[in-house]
């Protein structure tokens, strides 16, 4: 994707080893300057590249609207993961990370970090409900860990539509594109990139960037392979490769394990596009460098107008916003309360999982409804339980089988003889041979359903055995599930617990500004040695950016804002604990199945033996 100059990277052995080493440098220059709330929102940006230095690698989904950026993402995972709604496009940006638990962190503009099922994925991107637009409207992004071996190597970023319209250069944040090491394009086929788009795509060139254009439903329009051509004349030369596929063939064939329709989706091509990307580590180590390089750039401009502004009416102002706005903070509570509700919710639906479970077919049903359900023991006893069923299945089958043919054949004989199929003697009759070789028959399917229901009677022994120890662990699971629920609840309310405390050091701390001219002593002591070191990947005009940016920070005097003690300021944040009085309120429905509850009752008897014989 960048194309951050055209002179090929050398030192690609000391690119590989530099940065780890790089890393641990900015994460002390990072713990330096996180002190000060000035400087916050540079620190977090120096965090993000941190962040973005130890994790994968990260794709960007950028388009129009209803071009199937979401459905190019469920096509990669294999799942329906991300909801699509017509009426409702995406509307937070959405990193989808690799994990071992699937869960939802939902990260909101104030600092707040909220944990969500991954159910609640629709709730906080496309939903209507009013517990979603309030969410919606405090959301800054959404970090979405799922169990997927191609996102063990990448993130994947499933962005908002740009924002396009009246001919203009189309929006989109460019702190996030700034982060990234591949933009896929998606474009629909048969819908040309709109004028606002190609500006964008235009001014990415200048800086470098080349995005990877994905055409997307070839599926869907009959003339896919003209459109594309027509498109590669239009725009090739603003962007690295062309790729196309069909996201909704992709995601059916790995919903079916379909190897023709997965074939014909053309996914394979994006695949391998991703792995390259993942694999180009000297590319990440010189984008890294690059965009520090940046980031000094905007620190020295913060520290250059501290010394040209009032400090104490700064933090002061800092401080009245959260904690003097009545408004701002009633908002926080309700978003707060929000949070809260959904996880009442969800607690009163895990409190009655058991509600309706009567039969053995209800608990089963139950078990693959609920991710919580199931683990190694408890697919155990599913295996037993539905092996149970399946005996019992086919008895019946076997048994309706027999009755058919019995009754069939017992009307022929009365027809014949006068007299249905018994245990007697018949007279002589031209059929009687027939009839023989279809007794017989009959005799042989009742060996087999003998034999098949000897098989149930063993599956409904092991399956009683089961159920037995099976049930108390099934409420085990649910009673984790519910303690589950109530420490998130716990945690949200320690993080507005910890929030009121922030509050009361902001106000201890309103001048202590001494952390940045620490922060300049370490640049110029450890990181500038370090950066102008002759084996760095750097060209010479980084080398003569650096060298200027490094003598800017240390040329700023801060040394005179001195420290002077602050009077205490009344705290007015709504500190108080959001109550969760669910215990007594949704109480546990227990599993407690008998016997006569699991396991079938109505089971045909087993045909008797058929002992005929006729007059010679």
């Amino acid at each position: 994707m960048t194309n951050i100059d055209n002179t090929p990277i050398e030192y690609t052995t000391s690119a590989n080893n530099i940065l780890p080493q790089f890393v641990d440098q900015l994460r002390h220059l990072y713990g330096i300057i996180v002190q000060n709330t000035y400087v916050k929102d540079t620190a977090k940006h120096l965090n993000r590249i941190i962040q973005d230095a130890n994790n994968q690698t990260m794709i960007l989904i950028v388009g129009k609207e209803r071009v199937g950026k979401t459905t190019l993402v469920n096509g990669l995972l294999g799942r329906e993961i991300l909801s699509v709604n017509d009426q409702h496009p995406t509307s937070v940006n959405t990193f989808i990370r690799y994990g071992e638990q699937e869960e939802i962190k939902a990260y909101f503009l104030d600092g707040v970090v909220a944990i969500f099922d991954i159910s609640k994925l629709e709730l906080l991107t496309t939903g209507d409900t009013f517990a979603s637009q309030i969410l919606r409207e405090h959301l800054d992004y959404l970090e979405v860990y799922l169990k997927n071996d191609l996102l063990k190597s990448v993130t994947i970023i499933d962005s908002v539509s740009l924002e396009a319209g009246g001919g203009e250069m189309a929006y989109f944040s460019e702190a996030i594109m700034n982060r990234v090491d591949e933009i896929f394009w998606v474009l629909r086929a048969g819908s040309k990139a709109i004028d606002a788009e190609l500006l964008l795509i235009d001014a990415l060139k200048n800086k470098g960037v080349e995005p990877l254009c994905v055409i997307n439903g070839i599926d869907a329009v009959d003339n896919a392979a003209a459109f594309i051509t027509s498109e590669q004349q239009r725009i090739g030369h603003l962007m690295s490769d062309f790729i196309a596929i069909s996201a909704t063939n992709a995601l059916q064939a790995k919903q079916t394990d379909n190897h023709e329709l997965w074939h014909k989706s053309q996914y394979d091509h994006l695949i391998a596009h991703i792995e390259r990307v993942a694999e180009n580590s000297d590319k990440k180590t010189y984008a890294i460098l690059i965009r520090f390089l940046q980031w000094l750039e905007r620190f020295r401009f913060e520290l250059t107008v501290i010394p040209q502004r009032d400090p104490f009416q700064s933090a002061v102002k800092n401080i009245e916003k959260y904690a003097g706005d009545t408004q701002y903070e009633f908002s926080r509570y309700q978003r707060d309360l929000a949070i809260v509700t959904e996880y009442e919710q969800e607690f009163e639906q895990v409190a009655n999982t058991f509600k309706q479970v009567q039969t053995l077919y209800q608990l089963l049903q139950t078990i693959s409804q609920h991710d919580y359900l199931q683990d190694d023991k408890v697919e155990e006893f599913t295996d037993i339980a539905v092996n149970y069923q399946q005996m019992l299945r086919e008895y019946r089958n076997m048994h309706s089988e027999y009755s058919r043919e019995y009754e069939r054949l017992d009307a022929q004989h009365k027809k014949i003889h006068g007299k249905g199929l018994m245990k007697a003697i018949f007279g002589q009759h031209t059929q009687n041979e027939f009839f023989k070789e279809r007794v017989k028959k009959l005799n042989e399917q009742q060996v087999v359903c003998v034999a098949q229901y000897d098989k149930v009677q063993q599956a409904e022994a092991a399956m009683l055995q089961a159920i037995q120890g099976i049930q108390p662990y099934l409420v085990h699971l649910v009673k984790d599930r519910m303690s589950r629920i109530e420490q998130k609840v716990q945690e949200l309310n320690q993080q507005r617990a910890k929030e009121k405390r922030q509050l009361k050091r902001y106000a201890e701390k309103l001048n202590e500004f001494s952390c940045l001219i620490e922060a300049q002593g370490y640049i110029k002591e450890h990181l500038q040695p370090f950066l102008m070191n002759e084996q760095m990947p750097l060209k010479m005009k980084d080398l003569d950016m650096l060298e200027e940016t490094i003598q800017a920070i240390l040329a700023i005097d801060l040394s005179n804002n001195g420290l002077l003690a602050r009077s205490q300021m009344n705290n007015k944040m709504e500190s108080i604990a959001i109550p969760f009085d669910v215990q007594e309120k949704y109480a546990l429905q227990m599993l407690s199945l008998k016997e006569e509850d699991v396991k079938s009752n109505d089971i045909p008897e087993i045909p008797k033996k058929l002992a005929i014989q006729y007059e010679e």
